[in-house]
């Protein structure tokens, strides 16, 4: 009913007149009134929930009568039984609103939200604030009683030491505080990795255990309750401790890593820290919690008053449910939050501990929702929680998601649908929107989580959010990593702000990230920019379509400031329109491309690098694929290519523009000054006179970018506030490396100094030995074996990166019955057209070059071989070998053909054993030299 009506009411059920206080809280209700009348529903009954409410009561009136016998209800699940009630009764007709008076109310459990709850679109169900006032809904409790115990404030909260209660989070004064952790800031790295079952990878590494550098791990109290993070690139595990050997320093988990990862995937000193133990506790801002005890422990922040602060400790996981069930045909319909804030949620931790693919996909949210239709949460705020804060997850269509403030979040913000592909349309969540809100400063317990995820899900609209300060991708669309069928399709992501990402933090991330063949979808009009990733790999891209992504519309979209480029469209993606967008100021590269099933289209966009390459090297290959296979290359053109430097620091792979025009590709684009008004500010409007302009380039519109609203929401963050983040160095050209290495300063049973060894499996081995030598005491044993494989397991390379000049090899080599190897040089990726000189040895003392013989060697003794090549891409394609058997004249073949056309510098240099027995061959003085100009 109208307040007005109400506090009519209210004021003919008093005896006599009204005291001043009365006055004033009648008064107080018509001003509500006056404030929030234009958006009731006349017809909808209403309802009211107050902090001195009693859900024992109606909940009919605002405020409590005199005689405090009706009055306002106490909680959300006290109006929802309330509306039940009077439904059941017959006493409602048409729709239901319920009002919340502001103020903090603590949740005793998720407010659950079923089938019976529901509304319908005349007649909707609103759960609301009352005008202009702020509730806020706490799953958490607040910690007091306190005392000083030195630097620490301690207190024994009594649930915990019952066993009732543990909570992994602690919030003072509205912000979250660390658990204690070593080391403080930072990272341990791995010190060594320990032999286990081979995985999923190939990798024969123990999934539970690693040697860990002296001091770093502790055989701690109260073991059990230690957390060990690693930092796996682009995700993270979270792994309880078994035990830690001080002797031995190796620290093993409670359960083995899950097969999508192994320790030491991307690099062997892997970062990783520990938390939660008590002796790690030594800062300001740490807190412990015993959980045999009870005993919370805290090291309060400077300024911070024992008597006036106020902790809050997580009591709930999730916060609110709708329960529907879409399998069963059972929803929840028309049901809005609108206005209200919800806090404090934990997070969990399975004894095995957590790991997911990618994404935090394993974690859970503080709202979520099954079967929903037509449902809507708006308005709200979600924060100091430890997981996800909204998903809509199984079988909700037709819901909304608007104008909430997500903040402060263990993993991400939003996430839409499931990994698995629903076997029904029912059970699909699909048309529903996302719209307008403010998402940021996630990845709080787990780093991986994204601003915005959709997985087999189709019909959503991703519009006008702003995403920032979040440690992994902003935006996550799509879950399929091949061509196989899913529900991915006609996804519009529009008008969204998105920055200021990863922070060092993890890598492989996208300002926006997209997976799996999505017919319809239309990535534009989005601003994206400010992605900072850790260095291993370096990879922070703009638009990441990965993964045999196709199919998308990418157009009008403004994307800068990004560490490895604006776009990224290989990996077997395929058929997208990629056009009229600015990829600008990249550190490293600007686009990655090729690599395709199906050719894509790139027209009318700017490229513009201030630093860096244009294409990163990795799509040469696949380039070289499709021209020799005479494949289609794409629709390339009306493009505008620019670097600061000057139009000759524009390298189309190794190609000028001119020879990539010869491929067909970019004929009538311009490489051109695009005349930004200040590309230096970041203001990337188009002056008159620009040529992209002349080649149909139309200007994108920013302005309508990132929230909208009254000021005070769209205030909080705006593109035109963004400060200018100045790039970081691009990578400096790797030094040429030159070895000369006779294995005598190499403990035996070490790998060789500079090289790279892999396919140590099954009993294959490189490494120095005493068995024999051509000179001093040892040389390089490379033993393969009969059951290894793939064939040319195991081998090993160095990378010169020697890019002019005549080089030379050189090496001694002993053969044996039945071994087969090769040396090879190569350019800068594993194409056969980059295969300069290539030479195979088989234990006959046969040698052959492009599969014909053109020498022997004595077998069982020492042959000195040299190998000798110009570099250069004007260079002769051809190289020289000098075989010198033991008190014989050097034998010198002159003028063998390189193994490809493109090989023009020497990027690695490898031996390769290809044996199919149990069998070894060793090397000695093995040299790769430049020689001097004669």
């Amino acid at each position: 009913m109208c307040n007005c009506v109400l506090m009519k009411r209210t004021f003919h059920t008093q005896r006599g007149l009204p005291t001043k206080g009365q006055w004033c809280r009648l008064v107080g209700l018509f001003l509500a009134c006056a404030g929030g009348l234009a958006a009731a529903d006349s017809s909808a009954a209403e309802f009211f929930v107050a902090t001195d409410g009693d859900d024992r009561w109606s909940g009919r009136l605002a405020a409590a009568n005199v005689q405090r016998t009706d009055g306002p209800l106490a909680s959300l699940a006290g109006a929802r039984d309330a509306v039940r009630r009077a439904r059941a009764a017959g006493e409602l007709s048409g729709g239901v609103t319920v009002r919340v008076r502001g103020g903090r109310y603590v949740l005793e459990g998720p407010l659950v939200l079923e089938p019976v709850d529901s509304g319908t679109a005349k007649e909707p169900v609103v759960f609301e604030a009352f005008a202009d006032e702020r509730p806020v809904f706490s799953g958490g409790r607040v910690v007091a009683g306190f005392r000083r115990n030195g630097p620490l404030w301690e207190t024994v909260v009594a649930e915990v030491k019952a066993g009732d209660w543990y909570f992994r989070q602690l919030f003072v004064d509205g912000k979250r505080r660390q658990r204690a952790r070593s080391p403080n800031e930072g990272y341990h790295r791995i010190g060594g990795l320990l032999p286990g079952p081979k995985d999923a990878h190939g990798k024969a590494i123990a999934r539970d255990k690693f040697v860990f550098a002296p001091g770093d791990v502790e055989p701690w109290a109260r073991l059990g309750d230690v957390n060990l993070v690693l930092m796996h690139s682009w995700e993270t595990s979270i792994h309880p401790l078994k035990s830690v050997d001080a002797a031995s320093n190796i620290v093993e988990f409670a359960a083995p890593l899950k097969e999508w990862w192994c320790i030491g995937y991307w690099e062997q000193a892997q970062r990783y820290y520990v938390e939660n133990a008590r002796e790690l506790l030594d800062r300001p801002g740490e807190w412990y919690l015993d959980r045999r005890t009870g005993t919370l422990s805290y090291w309060p922040m400077p300024g911070e008053r024992l008597e006036a602060a106020e902790v809050v400790a997580p009591r709930l996981t999730e916060l609110v449910r709708f329960a529907g069930n879409a399998d069963e045909g059972r929803f929840v319909e028309h049901v809005t939050l609108r206005g209200l804030a919800f806090h404090h949620a934990d997070w969990e931790l399975s004894p095995e501990g957590n790991s997911s693919t990618q994404a935090a996909v394993e974690v859970p949210a503080a709202i979520v929702a099954d079967g929903t239709r037509h449902c809507t949460v708006e308005s709200c705020e979600v924060a100091h929680i430890g997981t996800y804060a909204i998903w809509l997850r199984r079988g909700c269509k037709d819901s909304r998601i608007r104008r909430n403030r997500l903040f402060d979040l263990g993993a991400g913000g939003v996430r839409i649908g499931e990994t698995v592909m629903a076997k029904t349309d029912v059970a699909e969540s699909s048309r529903n929107l996302v719209d307008n809100n403010h998402i940021f400063d996630g990845g709080r317990v787990y780093p991986a989580g994204i601003g915005i995820w959709v997985a087999q899900s189709s019909h959503n609209r991703i519009s006008h959010n702003d995403v920032h300060d979040l440690l992994y991708s902003g935006i996550s669309i799509g879950w399929n990593w091949n061509d196989a069928e899913n529900r991915m399709h006609h996804n519009v992501i529009e008008w969204n702000h998105v920055h200021h990402l990863v922070h060092g933090v993890l890598s492989d991330a996208g300002l926006i990230y997209c997976l799996g063949v999505s017919p319809g979808s239309v990535i534009r009009n989005n601003v994206f920019h400010d992605i900072w990733p850790y260095k291993q790999p370096p990879f922070g891209w703009g638009i990441y379509l990965d993964a045999t992504c196709g199919s998308y519309l990418v157009e009008n979209n403004l994307v800068y400031n990004t560490r490895s480029g604006g776009l990224m469209f290989n990996n077997g993606g395929h058929e997208h329109v990629i056009q009229n967008n600015i990829f600008a100021h990249s550190a490293d590269y600007s686009l990655w491309p090729y690599n395709e099933r199906r050719p894509s289209t790139l027209r009318r966009n700017i490229v513009y690098l201030t630093q860096g390459q244009l294409f990163i090297p990795h799509g040469e290959r696949s380039l070289a694929d499709r021209l020799a296979a005479k494949e289609p290359l794409g629709l390339w053109d009306e493009n505008v290519y620019w670097h600061t430097g000057g139009a000759d620091r524009l390298r189309f792979y190794r190609r000028n523009f001119a020879e990539w025009q010869t491929l067909g590709l970019d004929r009538r684009s311009r490489v051109a000054d695009p005349l930004f008004v200040d590309a230096k500010a970041r203001d990337f409007r188009l002056q008159g006179d620009s040529p992209a302009l002349k080649l149909g380039f139309q200007p994108i519109d920013v302005g309508r970018v990132g929230l909208y609203g009254d000021a005070a929401w769209v205030e909080q963050v705006s593109h035109a506030k963004c400060p200018v983040v100045p790039l970081p160095p691009p990578p400096q050209p790797p030094k040429p490396l030159e070895v000369d290495d006779d294995f005598e300063k190499t403990p035996a049973g070490s790998h060789p100094a500079g090289a790279t060894v892999s396919g140590e499996e099954q009993g294959a081995s490189i490494a120095v030995s005493e068995d024999r030598a051509a000179s001093g005491k040892r040389s390089l044993k490379v033993t393969d074996s009969k059951t290894l494989q793939p064939t040319w397991q195991p081998h090993f390379f160095y990378e010169p990166h020697i890019r002019e000049g005549t080089v030379r090899q050189s090496f001694d080599v002993w053969l044996g019955a039945g071994v087969q190897f090769f040396t090879e040089w190569r350019d800068t990726t594993a194409h056969p057209r980059n295969v300069g000189p290539s030479v195979r040895f088989d234990g006959s003392g046969t040698i052959s070059v492009a599969g014909k013989t053109i020498a022997k060697i004595p077998i069982e003794r020492w042959v000195h071989v040299d190998v000798e090549a110009q570099l250069g891409k004007d260079a002769p394609h051809t190289f020289t070998l000098t075989l010198t058997p033991p008190g014989e004249t050097p034998k010198v073949i002159e003028n063998l053909a390189f193994g490809g056309s493109e090989f023009a510098e020497l990027h690695w240099l490898g031996f390769s054993s290809t044996a199919a027995t149990d069998v070894a061959f060793f090397l000695d003085n093995l040299k790769i030299q430049r020689r001097a100009a004669e």
